[in-house]
């Protein structure tokens, strides 16, 4: 009865054209659109690199530290600076001519930040200057400290150039390491990816309510049937379920190709996680419009404008609209979030992008499952305790 129930039931979804393009041609055209829209809304945040200029000096040369952090931070395709080593003159000339940001220029042991304007990258030139300044300081107080600690274990034997030069390496490797992650790390685009991903599992509850809508009695002839036969609830919700499932999951797959391979769009090492919590979101929007279909006593149309309400309510409230309402929800009705199968899919996918441990992803796919669970459980007891006075 199963596989006769599953059959039927993916026939029936197949010819509703307009569930058709809802759950499968809809999430594609919203991608090709996000595509055109916000291509190149990322160009600006990347990070360029930026030209500087340093007074050759005999105090530069002297300044090891300077010297090295300057070399380490211009080396390479995701280098901050590009440096030119230029007479003081030279320095000024070319920052009237907008050449360079700013220049830097030594005098014993200081060294001068000279900028034209305050922008970006001029704050970034003195915070770096800063930085290395703040760890000069630190390389010569361990130094003191050791040179003193050294002398009174009776070692006069020390070499003082090596264990400087060690020191200032692993202090400089690990403070002063400013790299370029603006691409990676910083993508308003992956977030509206993400956002569709997460508004195409729960479109899937449009699919499992049609379904059910056509085996209830009181919505058609078919449901009057169902109804008095002793066909078994449960196995005619799986079976639904399951049709439903394999066209969601068909139409989930269109959307990741076009985005892989047509938009191009980078999940990154974490595309099996994102398939799997996915996978876990179909569910979770299949069994709520399964309970959406059983409990509400009205009509189908009516059954379907709550449905799409409560979806469109539970993707505002997840911060799909904004990811701002996400936060504000989560700090002052923590539960709304709790119970919003949007917010799990959303709350898993910003945990990938956001966190290196998967404890939180974790807790989200457990969270979905929990809530299917729960939401089947209704629907079964729903449907054995409807009743008509005539058929």
């Amino acid at each position: 009865m199963f596989l006769h129930n599953f059959k039927y039931s993916l026939i029936l979804l197949l010819k509703n054209k307009s569930l058709v393009f809802w759950t499968l041609a809809f999430p594609i055209i919203m991608a090709m659109l996000f595509n055109m829209a916000f291509s190149d809304l990322e160009s600006g945040d990347k990070l360029d690199i930026i030209n500087i200029a340093v007074v050759n000096s005999v105090d530069f040369d002297n300044n090891m530290i300077f010297k090295e952090s300057l070399e380490s931070l211009s080396e390479g395709d995701d280098r901050l600076f590009n440096i030119s080593y230029v007479s003081a003159a030279q320095a000024k000339t070319m920052l009237e001519e907008k050449e360079i940001a700013a220049y830097l220029s030594f005098h014993s042991d200081d060294v001068k930040v000279t900028v034209n304007s305050n922008g970006i990258e001029e704050t970034i030139v003195s915070y770096v200057v800063e930085e290395i300044k703040s760890d000069s300081d630190v390389i010569m107080d361990i130094g003191t400290q050791y040179i003193q600690s050294e002398i009174a274990k009776g070692n006069y034997n020390i070499d003082y150039e090596k264990y400087f030069t060690d020191t200032a390496n692993d202090l400089l490797y690990r403070s002063v390491n400013i790299k370029d992650n603006s691409s990676s790390h910083l993508s308003y685009v992956m977030i509206e990816y993400y956002s569709l991903i997460a508004m195409t599992c729960l479109y899937g509850g449009l699919l499992s309510m049609t379904l059910i809508n056509y085996r209830l009695a009181n919505i058609s002839s078919v449901g009057k049937r169902s109804a008095v036969s002793p066909v078994r609830k449960g196995g005619m919700i799986l079976g639904s379920l399951a049709a439903s499932f394999v066209v969601q999951l068909f139409g989930l797959l269109l959307l990741y190709l076009v985005m892989l391979f047509l938009i191009k769009v980078d999940f990154g090492t974490n595309l099996p996680f994102i398939i799997a919590l996915s996978v876990t979101g179909v569910f979770a929007g299949l069994t709520f419009g399964v309970v959406c279909a059983v409990l509400l006593k009205v009509n189908e149309n009516v059954k379907l404008t709550v449905l799409i309400a409560a979806t469109m309510a539970g993707s505002f409230l997840s911060g799909v609209m904004g990811i701002t309402m996400k936060n504000i929800v989560d700090k002052n009705v923590p539960f709304l979030n709790q119970i919003n199968p949007v917010a799990m899919i959303t709350d898993g996918l910003y945990s990938l992008y956001y966190y290196e441990t998967p404890n939180r992803f974790y807790f989200d796919i457990i969270s979905l499952a929990i809530f299917s669970a729960v939401m089947i459980l209704i629907s079964i007891r729903g449907l054995r305790r409807q009743k008509y006075d005539s058929i």
